[in-house]
């Protein structure tokens, strides 16, 4: 149920998560739209000592476990009527994640009856497996690795077969993880395919998607992320590059810069056109030193971390989608030219993987970032969630000492 707003109507947004988010993809979400004034409400399962130290969030409340919708509905349908009692507008609902948009289909009917999607469940909902990606990425100019899906173990030796090594093992989408423990596992030979896929396989509801690993370091993963609207026009956008990931070559960003990719700027504004997705898109792709190949990787449909990356740099997706869901104008900037995000800890743990690898020393660190910097936790008008990630880390460090020394 859509209900129309004046143009300046600040309209609340409603975080609902079934897996646990206490990460800078939320914290960012959060701030991009507390900063223009916009009440945020999360309910969530799991822990929250980070996020829920937020001055941008209006109140978390969290489950231990992921309800059943009976439950989800009560606490949605009691938050409702608390904002209610201060607006009369239908609350914006936001995902951040692909796994709640594939959670909270089976309570489609209420949802779209009390508040407004972002993105719409019905569209987005067929390209949350990253197979039926692969056709459109293909025809928007991308090149495509070859790939196999494994669900069985009788797939391993299609897998071996027909693709070439070293081939990377994905979950085909955050909601087929399972009981795979990667976010990506990349497999040198034929000989431990065996070894390192079959223990995940028959194992519902994991299922993986494996496709030739595409040469290149972290620094050249390049990531277009966009704000879109309902006929896949991108209203702003920015580009750019990972420098680290954590862990190396298969993990999540722990630093990157923005840069004026012209080409993946095309591409990706083609894929927008095909998917038709109102709301966020991230899209990723490799390109191999000293070529201009575009090997395709994946497209989100969610914030991400170079969101906050954008809105430092004075493009705020999170809130030109916000604005583009109540049928309002483009206000921020469409596009930066400058701009970096980067996570001290996440950065830490990178480098530390490679230097005992001998594949990076520690100087690396102090290489300079393009300015703004965003940071993953820290920001001066909210220094909360930072320090309670720095105690998080230390109770981490001094526990692992004290299990290490039994």
């Amino acid at each position: 149920m859509v209900t129309k707003t004046s143009e300046n109507e600040i309209v609340p947004v409603v975080i609902p998560i079934s897996a646990h988010l206490d990460v800078p993809t939320l914290l960012g979400t959060a701030r991009s739209l507390g900063r223009s004034g916009v009440p945020v409400y999360v309910i969530a399962r799991g822990s929250y000592p980070i996020t829920r130290t937020s001055r941008y969030i209006k109140s978390l409340q969290t489950f231990p476990h992921d309800p059943p919708d009976e439950v989800w509905q009560e606490a949605l349908t009691n938050l409702l009527e608390k904002i209610r009692r201060s607006t009369q507008t239908t609350p914006i609902i936001y995902f951040c994640t692909e796994n709640d948009l594939y959670r909270f289909a089976s309570m489609r009917n209420f949802l779209e009856q009390h508040f407004q999607l972002i993105p719409t469940l019905d569209k987005v909902f067929e390209f949350l497996e990253k197979d039926k990606q692969l056709p459109l990425a293909e025809k928007a100019g991308f090149l495509v690795p070859k790939s196999v899906k494994l669900e069985k173990k009788t797939d391993i030796e299609l897998l071996i077969n027909s693709l070439r090594f070293p081939v990377i093992v994905k979950p085909l989408a955050r909601h087929t993880i399972g009981i795979f423990d990667y976010k990506g596992l990349i497999v040198e030979s034929r000989d431990n395919a065996v070894e390192l896929i079959e223990k995940y396989l028959d194992k519902p509801p994991t299922v993986l998607i494996a496709q030739e690993y595409v040469a290149g370091t972290d620094n050249d993963v390049l990531i277009f992320m966009g704000s879109s609207d309902s006929d896949g026009n991108v209203r702003a956008f920015v580009t750019g590059r990972k420098l680290r990931q954590n862990p190396p070559l298969s993990g999540m960003m722990a630093c990157g810069y923005i840069e004026q990719l012209p080409e993946l700027e095309s591409k990706a504004k083609a894929l927008c056109k095909l998917y038709k997705i109102n709301g966020f898109i991230g899209i990723e792709c490799k390109r191999p030193p000293n070529t201009n190949d575009y090997f395709y990787i994946e497209t989100s449909f969610r914030p991400e971390t170079m969101n906050e990356l954008a809105s430092g740099a004075g493009v705020n997706l999170v809130c030109d989608v916000y604005a583009s869901g109540l049928g309002r104008a483009c206000q921020t900037k469409q596009t930066a030219n400058n701009g970096s995000w980067y996570d001290l800890f996440a950065d830490f743990d990178s480098v530390q993987s490679q230097v005992r690898q001998g594949k990076a020393k520690w100087s690396c660190m102090l290489k300079r970032l393009p300015r703004p910097i965003t940071y993953s936790h820290f920001a001066f008008d909210d220094p909360l969630p930072f320090i309670a990630r720095l105690i998080e880390k230390i109770k981490t460090k001094i526990k692992n000492i004290f299990n290490k020394s039994k």
